[in-house]
């Protein structure tokens, strides 16, 4: 009850607030919850699974104080390990076992989870023997890890969608031609093979491939005549530097997009694709929590590289519908559109899988129509774990957390015992 209550207060401002608006909750014994919804939602099973915060610990918490709240540090819970200690100087976070798991005590006597500032030096600690797993292998990590000879690598199918977000409220991209352009002139297959090392599958739609529709509409390949075409027919004309120009207006865009990442190598093939067709491309690349803070939350940018992770569920509402354009809404694009909306909502609250796809194919196709982002690729996410680590068994993700679902079957020594 107090986790759902504070969910739903818009104070602690959590993205999770629009799956569980107008949602009556109720405790009629120690043992259940019931939920009363205001109109039918499809996600809605989806939605309970969500972690619980103690009321004992953070009950007199301000509400708007619980993200930066001391509990955040020394957090409890009901999982296999519990916390030992968080050494924020030395970037180490270590577990002990929980004798009380209710799936009974696990395998390893300790767990320690290190952290470090760039994935290359995350690699280098496993080379030098200081780490036993890399969270997320780099796609230029890949091959030298297999080279290793010493690494179980696991590939995993993650609902991440990695997308140029385009602000439709700025006054160039508000030119539905521009947007246009842009997505032909985008060659998505290059960036996967010169920056993923094909480690990717490319993108076409704001829905995963796993849950595209028969039928779906999908943004243009590339045709980068098309695009020099369209924006010529468009009035805009090349400038004596190669940059377009129209009513004075020169053509040029700042992307935003995070630095130490697979996503700055992008960005520059981005600037050299979109070079070619007479767009000058001004590249910002700042840590994870200075784009958080600074650029996403703000929305100041003209186009945004960055992925989503869209969940269990086809359900891309919390990212497309207008309701979302304002923080902490999802919306990075800035999207209003009342049909969108409309297919959107509707696809919320039907149960049908047939009546459902049939409002998201036509969400889908009033979204293509529109190009508010220029959607580029979802990764394949490589988990390298040391041979000497068994029990290691990870099935498809919806977080990059879930590889430690079953943790409390690893162990790091196998032993036959014979018994009589």
């Amino acid at each position: 009850m107090f986790t759902l209550t504070a969910i739903q207060n818009p104070d602690t401002r959590s993205p999770l607030g629009p799956s569980w608006q107008g949602v009556h909750v109720s405790a009629p014994n120690d043992y259940t919850v019931t939920y009363v919804l205001p109109k039918p939602y499809a996600p809605f099973l989806n939605a309970t699974t969500v972690g619980i915060l103690p009321a004992h610990l953070l009950e007199n918490t301000d509400p708007s104080s619980l993200r930066v709240a001391t509990f955040n540090q020394n957090p409890v819970g009901t999982g296999p390990f519990k916390l030992d200690q968080f050494d924020v100087a030395g970037g180490e976070i270590s577990f002990k076992p929980n004798a009380a798991y209710y799936f009974g005590k696990p395998l390893l006597a300790s767990v320690a989870l290190r952290l470090y500032d760039t994935p290359a030096q995350a690699f280098a600690a496993y080379v030098h023997r200081q780490v036993q797993g890399v969270a997320m292998l780099q796609p230029d990590q890949v091959a030298a890890a297999r080279n290793l000879g010493t690494m179980n690598i696991y590939d995993a199918a993650v609902p991440d969608e990695v997308a140029v977000f385009l602000q439709t409220s700025t006054a160039i991209l508000q030119d539905k031609a521009v947007r246009t352009a842009l997505a032909e002139a985008t060659d998505r297959a290059a960036i996967i093979r010169t920056q993923l090392h094909n480690q990717a599958t490319v993108l076409t739609g704001p829905l995963l491939p796993a849950r595209s529709l028969a039928g779906t509409p999908h943004q243009p390949n590339f045709d980068l005549s098309q695009a020099n075409a369209a924006l010529t027919a468009d009035g805009w004309k090349i400038g004596s530097d190669g940059v377009r120009v129209k009513d004075g207006q020169r053509l040029q865009l700042k992307l935003v997009t995070q630095s130490d990442s697979v996503y700055s190598g992008v960005a520059n093939q981005l600037a050299q694709q979109w070079g070619a067709l007479g767009v000058r491309l001004n590249i910002t690349a700042v840590n994870a929590s200075n784009l958080q803070q600074s650029y996403i939350r703000t929305r100041h940018y003209d186009a945004l590289l960055y992925g989503i992770n869209t969940g269990a569920d086809a359900d891309v509402y919390s990212y497309w519908d207008s309701s979302q354009i304002k923080d902490p809404g999802q919306n990075l694009s800035a999207y209003a559109s009342a049909a969108a909306d409309k297919a959107l909502e509707a696809g919320r609250v039907i149960s049908s899988p047939d009546l459902r796809a049939a409002k998201y194919r036509s969400f889908v196709q009033t979204w293509v129509g529109d190009t508010p982002a220029i959607m580029l690729y979802t990764p394949t996410y490589e988990y390298g774990v040391d041979a000497s680590v068994h029990g290691v068994s990870v099935r498809k993700l919806i977080s990059p957390a879930d590889r430690f679902t079953d943790i409390e079957q690893w162990s790091v020594v196998e032993r036959r015992v014979t018994g009589h």
